[in-house]
């Protein structure tokens, strides 16, 4: 019994017992470099790791993360980091980290091997890539820059050529087609109404044979006066209703007539705007200069946003797609479905609520790299669970100078992922910072210190972010002499800046990207410019507006004279037809006038008993108007 003890149960225990002891740490070790690389998207790298029972926790001397974006570099190399595991959590299959050391951070480390991972299949990009979105509206605000050679422009602006190739897109040209259209249906209304209105003359003709009827001296009788009373009070009621009703209906016509005219009107409006796109399709300068920063920094600045866009689409969908998924149940017809809601103190399967991060007491630092500091919070697979966001907050510097600070928000507790940046870097030193372009004097920043400070809030797939840079102690070389007055005016204003401010704003809306660029160089151009170019450029601009007027004139006639033709047609026959209603309207009230004249004399004639009959007869037979 013993010897079989022995043979089946210790010495299988001691066996496994000792594979564990010798293999456990390298397991743990390529497990947590595979789960570092299928985040990263790069080779991670994990040296002497050691794993302690008691207390149960990790510790290894170096950790590499190269650089996905050049994987001959590091995105960041650490000396020792060790950690503590919560072990009750651990039997729940949870890996619980309160704290976490992670010493001698630096950015940037030279690798002596290749990074790179080998090509697979990766999953699409859980949201938007903002990267893309915006490369298009980057590059084509860089294209627009203006034309400020004012021989050149001269010598290529073809203002009806431009005006021609564009005409079918100005919004006044579609307003006034539409217009048309909404004439003719509306003259065919008016048509269908006026026929209406006509169709009473025959009434009208009636109404004024039963009026004319009524002879005043052959009423003897008080039988009929009473008589000719009620043929006039039926007379008074018919006429009046005719009125209302051409009262409605030309009320129906002149609105029409109102509402069409402000319409037209509306063309001159949307003139100004075609004017405008027809200007900047010229790529006229604003005169105010203010297309400076575009044409002077557009183009750098933007590629620095570019990539810093690229990496918050890496950040976005890195921590979503480490999100667990919801479990759905498909139940069976006619059946329900357990669904778990989350208790209180439960955990979700991995959290790092703490890592400390040390940039090293090193005071022989490389210059060439960057040490941080700081600490990261919360670090989990599902913030639902543990109620927090993802936070980071890091300082970093590099050489004497250089020094910067960076905070960050990821939440994923609601369905909408919302992340924040903050960054600002002071002391960063331009050895070769490029200006203008190969077509407007091309110069480059050879000497400056500069401040950077730029934020982003992500909302779902909404964005909206700004960077502001400071140059100062600005030393420019140009790379070739000014070809034009006004590079050579910008010339002589840069040749005695030596520091200026830079601002960019990208941010989408219903789903486009656009940007935004100012610098107080425009302000110090603006002056210059206008005493120099103001009056040739403002000629241009009055000889594009002539053009562009003349045409959609031309255009605009039709329909001027399509809608003056049907307003004065229906505005003639509504006058018309009023002129004879209110004739017989008033041979109405001459005949109402006589008729009482005669019923008074009447009254004068007859007796009292005869005079009460009369008035009993005729009361309230007369109706007023």
């Amino acid at each position: 019994m013993r010897k079989k003890f022995l043979w089946f149960v210790l010495i299988p225990i001691v066996i496994i017992s000792l594979v564990v002891y010798l293999f456990l740490d390298r397991w743990v070790e390529s497990g947590l470099e595979s789960m570092g690389e299928e985040i990263v998207g790069a080779r991670v790298e994990i040296d002497d790791l050691s794993l302690t029972l008691f207390p149960l926790g990790i510790e290894f001397h170096r950790l590499q993360v190269a650089n996905p974006e050049n994987p001959w570099k590091n995105l960041a190399e650490t000396g020792q980091v060790r950690f503590l595991l919560d072990p009750g959590q651990l039997l729940r299959n949870k890996y619980i980290i309160e704290t976490m050391e992670v010493n001698e951070l630096i950015l940037g480390t030279r690798r002596t091997t290749d990074g790179s991972l080998p090509p697979q299949t990766r999953e699409e990009e859980a949201s938007p890539s903002f990267l893309r979105q915006a490369a298009t509206a980057v590059a084509s605000r860089v294209e627009q820059a203006p034309v400020f050679d004012l021989a050149s422009l001269k010598r290529t602006l073809n203002i009806d050529s431009l005006i021609n190739l564009n005409i079918s897109s100005f919004k006044s040209i579609q307003h006034i087609d539409t217009l048309k259209v909404r004439v003719q249906n509306v003259s065919r209304e008016w048509e269908v109404t006026l026929t209406e209105i006509e169709g009473s003359r025959q009434r009208i003709a009636e109404i004024e044979a039963s009026v004319k009827a009524i002879d005043i001296n052959e009423l003897k009788t008080i039988e009929a006066i009473t008589g000719a009373v009620n043929n006039l009070n039926t007379v008074t009621t018919n006429i009046q209703e005719l009125n209302k009703a051409y009262t409605t209906r030309r009320a129906s016509i002149t609105n029409q007539v109102g509402d069409m005219t402000t319409a037209i009107d509306a063309i001159d409006d949307l003139a100004k705007e075609d004017y405008e796109r027809v200007r900047s399709l010229a790529r006229l300068p604003d005169l105010s200069m203010q297309g400076l920063a575009t044409l002077l920094l557009g183009k750098t600045l933007l590629q620095e946003v570019e990539y810093y866009l690229g990496w918050m689409d890496r950040a976005r969908n890195t921590i979503r797609a480490y999100m667990p998924k919801p479990e759905y149940e498909n139940p069976k017809r006619l059946e329900g479905q357990d669904v778990p809601f989350p208790v209180d103190r439960s955990y979700p399967k991995f959290w790092v609520k703490n890592i400390q991060i040390s940039g090293g007491t090193d005071r022989n630092q490389d210059t060439a790299y960057f040490y941080i500091a700081g600490e990261a919070k919360n670090i989990s697979d599902n913030q639902r669970l543990t109620g927090q966001p993802l936070t980071v907050g890091l300082s970093a510097r590099k050489g004497e100078s250089l020094s910067g600070r960076f905070e960050a928000t990821f939440d994923r507790r609601m369905d909408l992922p919302v992340d924040d940046y903050a960054a600002s870097v002071t002391g960063i030193p331009i050895a070769s910072f490029s200006l203008g372009s190969s077509d407007f004097l091309p110069a480059t920043i050879t000497q400056s210190a500069a401040t950077l400070s730029a934020g982003a809030h992500i909302p779902g797939s909404q964005f909206d972010a700004h960077v502001n840079m400071v140059f100062g102690g600005v030393v420019l070389q140009f790379e070739r002499p000014a070809r034009n007055d006004v590079e050579r005016l910008t010339r002589r204003v840069l040749e005695g800046v030596h520091g200026f401010t830079a601002d960019v704003r990208v941010w989408n809306t219903e789903g486009s990207f656009d940007l935004a660029f100012s610098t107080d160089l425009d302000n110090m151009l603006a002056a210059g410019v206008m005493r120099v170019m103001g009056e040739e450029f403002t000629r241009i601009q009055n000889e594009i507006r002539a053009k562009v007027d003349r045409t959609i004139a031309e255009y605009r006639a039709g329909l001027d004279r399509l809608f003056r033709q049907k307003k004065d047609e229906a505005l003639e026959r509504l006058a018309s037809y009023e002129r004879l209603l209110n004739e017989k309207i008033a041979l109405v009230e001459t005949k109402k006038k006589e008729l009482e004249a005669r019923v008074e004399e009447e009254k004068r004639k007859q007796t009292d008993a005869a005079k009460k009959k009369l008035e009993d007869a005729v009361k309230g037979l007369f109706n007023k108007q």
